[in-house]
């Protein structure tokens, strides 16, 4: 049986980025954040402290394979989730946040992973896992986690694991580990270049279309959208979470798009990059927009029929 064009697509897109995380230099938020974490230092990153029991794993890989190793198991994930979801995987991998993902060393996959087990995954305990882990992110996933828990027929079953985590981790680092968390994220006010894209407090418009929209992965989507239009520490590189649930071919062109700023801004050209959140939210929300326009139409053909 032949292998269809577009997981031959992603599977080679996969082994290209994990020969060149051999040879080549990269993985700084990896070594720089997410190692140290993972080794026990929980306030080394900018993620709720818990995230150190999540990423702890990661101190058993050797450091001179680590980065090739993530990128690999990002490519898995991202290329699996997509498959999950039905979206052109080939599609998302080469779009451009997927090439920041994986230069980077983010850890965005984990995120992805736990939306997974919370979308597709029968068993109320590990639904609760993958909140755990999506929510190593919450200025990315929160509202779609609240989405995701609010539809769960399971709800209060499937709380039990995070909530679990949560007492433990107050125990460990205090009951104002929140709080010193929180304060930490404060100190360092500077965002990175990839921080840039959101377009607060504009952005916040984009909230009301998670009730334009019907089924509850559209409400995620839209949610997901949302949140990297109106929060300015979405990182252009987290883009790869909403593109495994909506990516058209022409999300790919349109993930480069910043760079035709880049002659007059520099890599502050990448603020540019909301025009692809903004773009897929207009393509989610075209049924709803179609199905008003029919209704307007109709509501004019019957007055000019009935003028009186």
């Amino acid at each position: 049986m032949r292998l269809p064009l577009r997981k031959a697509v992603a599977i080679e897109v996969i082994i290209l980025l994990v020969g060149g995380a051999l040879i080549l230099p990269g993985g700084e938020d990896l070594y720089s954040f997410y190692l140290p974490i993972a080794r026990g230092c929980p306030e080394c990153g900018y993620n709720p402290w818990f995230a150190s029991w999540v990423l702890f794993p990661i101190r058993f890989v050797p450091v001179r394979y680590l980065w090739a190793v993530w990128v690999l198991f990002t490519g898995v994930v991202v290329y699996w989730s997509a498959e999950r979801l039905q979206t052109n995987s080939a599609f998302v991998l080469l779009a451009f946040p997927m090439m920041g993902q994986m230069w980077l060393g983010q850890i965005d996959a984990v995120v992805l992973l736990g939306l997974m087990l919370i979308l597709f995954f029968p068993n109320a305990y590990l639904r609760g896992a993958g909140i755990v882990l999506a929510s190593i992110k919450p200025h990315i996933t929160a509202p779609a986690l609240l989405i995701l828990w609010w539809y769960d027929k399971e709800r209060w079953k499937t709380l039990l694991v995070p909530s679990a985590v949560l007492v433990l981790s107050l125990a460990v680092w205090g009951i104002d580990w929140p709080l010193r968390w929180w304060r930490l994220r404060d100190l360092d006010a500077s965002l990175p270049v990839w921080g840039h894209a959101a377009i607060f407090p504009y952005g916040l418009a984009a909230f009301p279309t998670i009730f334009l929209v019907k089924d509850v992965r559209k409400k995620v989507t839209a949610a997901l959208l949302a949140m990297a239009l109106s929060v300015p520490s979405f990182g252009v590189y987290s883009f790869v979470v909403f593109l495994v649930f909506i990516a058209p071919w022409w999300a790919i062109p349109l993930s480069y798009a910043w760079a035709i700023a880049y002659p007059w801004y520099g890599n502050m050209a990448l603020r540019f990059a909301w025009i692809l959140p903004v773009g897929l939210l207009i393509y989610l929300l075209r049924p709803v927009i179609e199905a008003y326009w029919t209704r307007v139409k109709v509501a004019i053909e019957r007055r000019r029929a009935n003028p009186c």
